[in-house]
């Protein structure tokens, strides 16, 4: 574990002004003569001590999708906790930068030592409430904090600026790169904000961000920095963000669409749901209809709050080359329900207020945020894919159902309802269709497949859903059967309950046949099946009977 060192930022401006005493000599005319003596008023025993605190932001070169340090400009730091410490750290006074990075502190007592110091995290415990750090996971969760000098109040008020520098040498990082964790906490002041807008009163749940130059693309340690990829989990049941910031490799410090857009993971787990697998994805995949969800999500959301349609990442030598995705592209590789672009051209168009292709419709956020925390959305039997978003959107006030299908449409998407009912578009995988397959209680057999066609792990298709309603509660006897495909199989299924919580599952690894006696309540239940083989490479194609009885 690396030693931690606190990011200490340059006291770019302070000033005391000296007293100055003057004495006079006033001749009187007439008879007599004297001299009078005027005393200046005694030295102030209170100051105040004020000033701006910045960051640098390196910009993206539009050509390369790269960063572009020349271009390096001062941003303030926005609604971080600012504090004036003593000689022993004691805090003397604190408050909350404003929107232009400017603070004061009045009443500070005069001749007295003291430093500002900037908190890399968001605070609020009145109204809408949040809790957001962005601390070094490699050196035991420190704080980052900007600290300017120890230096006198002195008997004058005085100007005290800080700036939280890149850290940039002209070719590599030369010194601390105390921007850092500030440009990050910027982009979640943005997300903030912007959802406050639409509901004032929404509570965000404390979320940690790791952010560290040892954070790469390795998997394992995380307090060694092994954090795999710039991410959203949760760690020992609090939210997190890990961010990448390995130099000359990948750092995601500056790219505010990837900041933003696991900020929009955080949302879906802590605020509205997400039943998302997680794992591999890209543009053309046809993936699990709950990731192309997430994912699709996450992208929209970047481009929404950070209003930029073009998503860019950069990484390589100098982190000088990257690559950009247009969320308002709507001509999609492999489009359907299963398509993670789908979803973020649906979604975006449904915002924005251009017009194109099959989009009509400029609705803003307040019915895409009424939608996701709509209990219509997070308390369906229906697992969270577009069908099941769409449903809740459209329950929305002055929300065009015309308009929306159209939309849908255009990225070939028909199915209705929660449960996508009546969807032709199998994205090539016969099997995939219907999106869920109704089982009975009455021993009659579902056919369900689980195959590689699409890819492994999170691929469509991997997984068949199944729609089960228990008309009287019970002892059930679950059955998953091999009658095709490859020669040995390791049939496993997961049963979810109304509440989306996860009631069951088999594991056993019982080569063809899979059984589970479970008593259940007269409701419905979510079950997800599929073969073990393919969670990972080469994956194979298998066919089953699903009963319950």
């Amino acid at each position: 574990m690396n030693k931690y060192t606190q990011i200490s930022g340059k006291l770019l401006a302070a000033s005391a002004l000296a007293l100055v005493m003057s004495t006079g000599l006033v001749a009187c005319g007439g008879g007599g003569g004297g001299s009078s003596v005027v005393t200046p008023p005694p030295p102030a025993s209170s100051v105040t001590i004020s000033g701006t605190i910045t960051y640098d932001r390196v910009p993206f070169n539009t050509s390369t999708n790269g960063l572009d340090y020349s271009s390096t400009r001062q941003e303030p730091v926005r609604g971080a906790i600012i504090e004036l410490l003593d000689a022993s750290n004691a805090v003397v006074a604190s408050s909350v930068t404003g929107d232009d990075g400017s603070y004061s502190f009045a009443d500070i007592d005069a001749d007295t030592d003291v430093r500002v110091s900037t908190k890399a995290q968001l605070l609020s415990t009145t109204g809408s409430e949040y809790d957001i750090q962005v601390v070094d996971n490699t050196s035991s969760n420190a704080l980052y904090t900007l600290n300017g000098s120890l230096v006198s109040s002195g008997t004058a008020d005085s100007t005290r600026n800080l700036n939280a520098s890149s850290g940039w040498g002209g070719t590599s990082y030369t010194s601390t790169r105390a921007a850092a964790p500030f440009a990050i906490l910027d982009n979640l002041y943005e997300f903030v904000t912007t959802y406050q807008a639409v509901d004032p009163d929404i509570d965000f749940p404390m979320l940690n961000v790791y952010w560290s130059v040892n954070n790469r693309a390795a998997s394992g340690d995380v307090t060694a920095g092994e954090i795999g990829t710039s991410n959203y989990t949760r760690f020992n049941g609090v939210p997190t963000l890990s961010i990448l910031g390995d130099e000359n490799n990948d750092t995601d410090e500056y790219d505010s669409h990837v900041i933003v857009h696991e900020a929009a993971h955080y949302f879906e787990d802590q605020i509205s749901r997400s039943d998302s697998i997680g794992g591999a994805h890209g543009g053309g995949d046809r993936l699990d209809p709950r990731v192309a969800m997430g994912e699709g999500w996450g992208n929209a959301m970047s481009a929404i709050i950070l209003e930029d349609q073009f998503y860019r990442d950069s990484s390589t030598s100098m982190q000088a080359r990257g690559f950009q995705i247009d969320i308002e592209n709507n001509n999609v590789t492999n489009p359907g329900w299963f398509s993670e672009f789908s979803v973020q051209s649906i979604i975006y168009d449904i915002w924005d207020s251009a017009d194109d292709g099959t989009d009509s419709v400029s609705l803003g956020l307040e019915p895409i945020y009424e939608a996701f925390i709509d209990a219509e959305y997070t308390s369906s039997i229906a697992t969270t894919t577009i069908f099941s978003w769409l449903d809740s959107l459209e329950q929305q006030s002055g929300v065009p159902s015309a308009a929306i299908t159209a939309l849908k449409t255009g990225q070939t998407i028909n199915g209705t309802g929660p449960l996508g009912i009546g969807e032709t578009n199998n994205g090539s995988i016969p099997s995939s269709l219907p999106v869920y397959k109704p089982v009975t209680t009455d021993g009659n057999p579902v056919r369900i497949c689980s195959v590689n066609d699409a890819g492994v792990s999170n691929k469509l298709n991997n997984r068949d859903f199944l729609f089960l309603s228990v008309p009287t509660a019970g002892s059930y006897t679950l059955e998953m059967s091999r009658v095709s495909g490859a020669a040995n199989t390791d049939p496993d299924f997961r049963v979810f309950d109304e509440s989306n919580t996860f009631f069951s599952g088999s594991n056993s690894g019982d080569n063809n046949v899979e059984t589970v006696t479970l008593n259940l309540e007269s409701r419905n239940y979510f079950i997800s099946a599929f073969d073990f083989n393919n969670l990972s490479d080469p994956g194979q194609d298998s066919c089953y009977d699903f009963t319950v009885q």
